[in-house]
């Protein structure tokens, strides 16, 4: 008897046999035991998966003559099962789609299925790769397949089913097979040992079934030329021998040497693995591999199914050395490698350079593991700020994690988290200076950025001039002119009133910020140490360049000089006037526009109330809490809450008003999580009410100014908003 390949000689026979196609099996079955034998089938799936042998099992099991009727389980034995299996039959025409893909061809089938089967019941047409036919055998089919006479039965089989027409596919019953699993292989190709009396490792059949991509036929292919160098006995070694494979034990030595660095050990390797006839494509394929099934162990998966060895099998030095995501950057390497090869001038070198990659692995650092190393930087350096912890009345909780308000939120990066801590160290320091004055620290200054600071800036304070001390509330205060360096400071340091103080202290030089050469210009002398007195340049009216405005009637602001408007700046100018009392006026003035200007002075309410836990709260502290809580989340919310009026509270409602629409509505969006901060900070649920706030303007006729009067007449225009 002939020899018979083992995909030949094992091809399913039963409904049963199909391997992994229960699904199909299960369905066409019940089709026919109810008698609901569709007119065309079409079967689609990738190769080697039982296309076509189910096509000819329903065939068999609809003509089967040892029953009366079709049947779910055909004998086999009698001459249509016979010929049906030989493909002798009269009945059952199989069509080579790949070859007969002309019109002419689909004419004849139309022409010979008016003729009954000769000894069958069913005249059946099984066309496999239907997918080749062309669109004109296609179209001259459709009016076949929708109404074909009752003893003609179509069966069509694809690999490629996106390329049959829509028109062919609503015509049909369509069944799609799926892959076999890994294990399922095994298991059939261990039967296929037990049949032929020989012995295989476990191992081998794995990798085996594993080679074969879920394939029935390509597995019995493989398995066929396994069998015909092993002598009656399958192992692993001599697969990885005969085949010119690396195999487990060559890689987990090749791969050790890259996870210890040793580069030179690694190229050595490599050069005999090419000398003994091992591809670069197939050593690529092999290490590939094997990084895949090291990620898999790294990620808790150990199912020797889908590793194709045993876990116990890979090198735990590699496991150990590499995490997971150097494990996943070995592997895109060699991933890149495949694609790259086909373009290089030596593939080898291509080789090489990979394996020499992956000896300094151990030193590649993610970027999501530079984000959390930075993170926990910025972390320690905010925590170590010193930013003294906000007092919300006595007894009042701190805010923030680590109880400090400097440390709660930071949009800082990482580049500037230094400069951030020493700034913040300074402001702490300089939050008490003067007559024993103390001003409390806007409490989201170092976090979301102060709002409150002064417009312009005013000359700091020599900072070894300030020293400081602790208070019983646990922050750092500092005193101006101790009398430990009063000597050496009380010509260079100017006496400072409390108001003064305070703006410089929130205007501090950054301790350990690079001072320049120009801006230190008269410090020996005792003179100003900045060119710039009082940290603004010299009002224009003052330099040689300033034009004589004797003669024009109006000031800068566009009102008369007659001094019906007072001018709040520089209202007590002329000529004799000294530079001190010039800076005083305008200290004088910034400070009115600092209090008029500034929305910290409208929350500065003194109203409190009890939380349920005994804790007093203030309206200033649910304030500076919300907005410092709700910025980084809603950074349009946040910075719309600081213009709005006073906070009211009424149970537990708290209420206040806004002037503008679109920040009344940035609020309105962000009530939920208003509400929520506010809950969490009292500890009772609590509301939060925004309304516009009604605006009464009187009814006033204003002179317009000459060069306004000028404009409109030019431009034949007229005044239609603006204020004072």
């Amino acid at each position: 008897m002939a020899y018979e390949v083992t995909a030949t000689r094992r091809r399913p026979q039963q409904f049963e046999d199909l391997a992994g196609q229960e699904f199909v099996a299960e369905t066409l079955k019940n089709s026919i035991k109810t008698k609901q034998i569709a007119h065309a089938y079409l079967f689609a799936g990738p190769r080697g998966c039982g296309k076509t042998s189910t096509a000819r099992i329903l065939a068999k099991a609809l003509n089967c003559q040892a029953s009366s009727e079709p049947t779910c389980t055909p004998c086999c034995q009698c001459e249509s099962c016979r010929a049906i299996t030989n493909s002798s039959s009269m009945d059952v025409i199989e069509i080579d789609g790949a070859s007969n893909t002309s019109v002419n061809d689909v004419r004849q089938i139309k022409d010979e299925v008016m003729f009954p089967p000769t000894s069958c019941r069913y005249k059946i047409y099984i066309i496999d790769e239907v997918h080749m036919l062309s669109t004109s055998a296609f179209n001259a089919l459709l009016k076949t397949i929708e109404e074909p006479p009752a003893h003609v039965i179509f069966i069509f089989a694809t690999t490629e089913l996106q390329k049959v027409p829509a028109t062919i596919k609503s015509r049909c019953q369509q069944y799609n097979f799926r892959l076999v699993s890994t294990e399922r292989l095994k298991e059939l190709l261990s039967d296929a040992c037990r049949e032929l009396n020989i012995t295989a490792d476990d191992e081998a059949l794995y990798w085996v079934a594993k080679e074969s991509g879920g394939s029935v036929r390509d597995a019995y292919t493989l398995f066929d030329q396994v069998v015909a160098f092993s002598d009656g006995s399958i192992t692993y070694d001599k697969i990885r021998d005969k085949l010119g494979l690396l195999g487990v034990d060559r890689l987990n030595a090749i791969f050790g040497a890259c996870a210890a660095g040793e580069c030179e050990n690694v190229l050595s390797q490599l050069d005999s693995f090419l000398q003994s006839g091992i591809s670069i494509e197939q050593l690529i394929s092999n290490s590939s591999e094997y990084l895949r099934s090291l990620l898999l162990i790294k990620n808790g998966i150990k199912k020797e199914s889908l590793l194709g060895q045993s876990p116990e099998r890979y090198s735990a030095a590699v496991l150990e050395a590499w995490n997971t995501v150097q494990t996943e950057r070995a592997l895109s390497v060699f991933l890149q490698l495949y694609r790259d090869i086909r373009y290089s001038i030596s593939p080898r070198y291509e080789l090489e350079l990979a394996f020499s990659r992956l000896c300094w692995l151990r030193q590649y650092v993610s970027p999501s593991e530079v984000k959390v190393a930075i993170d926990q930087a910025r972390a320690l350096l905010l925590q170590g700020s010193g930013a003294p912890q906000a007092q919300a009345g006595a007894g009042a909780a701190p805010f923030g994690a680590s109880g400090s308000y400097g440390s709660a939120v930071s949009p800082l990066s990482a580049q500037n988290a230094s400069s951030a801590s020493s700034f913040a160290t300074s402001k702490a320091q300089a939050t008490s200076v003067g007559q024993g004055a103390t001003a409390q620290m806007p409490q989201n200054s170092v976090a979301s950025g102060s709002y409150a600071q002064a417009a312009a800036p005013v000359p700091a304070p020599n900072p070894a001039s300030f020293s400081a001390s602790p208070s019983p509330e646990g922050a750092s205060y500092g005193s101006f002119g101790s009398a430990s360096d009063a000597g050496s400071n009380s010509q260079s340091a100017p006496q400072m009133s409390p108001a003064d103080s305070e703006l410089a202290a929130q205007n501090a030089m950054p301790q350990g910020m690079h001072t320049f050469s120009a801006l230190m210009q008269g410090a020996a002398s005792g003179e100003n140490a900045t060119p710039f007195y009082n940290g603004g340049a010299v009002p224009p009216v003052n330099t040689a360049a300033a034009p004589d405005s004797g003669d024009y009637p109006y000031d800068d602001a566009g009102n008369p000089e007659d001094g019906s408007y007072p001018d709040d700046e520089w209202s007590s100018f002329n000529g004799a006037q000294s530079d001190e009392e010039l800076a005083e006026s305008f200290e004088n003035s910034f400070s009115q526009q600092k209090k008029v200007q500034t929305p910290e002075d409208v929350h500065d309410s003194s109203q409190s109330f009890t939380a349920p836990d005994g804790s007093p709260m203030t309206m200033k502290f649910l304030f500076d809490s919300v907005v410092t809580k709700l910025s980084p989340e809603n950074p349009m919310a946040g910075s719309a809450l600081l213009q709005t009026g006073e906070w009211k509270l009424n149970g537990n409602r708290i209420s206040t008003e806004i002037d503008s629409d679109f920040q009344l509505n940035s609020i309105q969006n962000a009530i939920s999580s208003i509400n929520r901060l506010l809950t969490d900070l009292c500890r009772t649920p609590m509301e939060f009410e925004i309304t516009k706030k009604e605006i009464h303007v009187a009814e006033t006729h204003v002179e317009l100014p000459a060069q306004v009067q000028l404009l409109c007449s030019v431009f034949k225009g007229t005044v239609v908003g603006g204020k004072k």
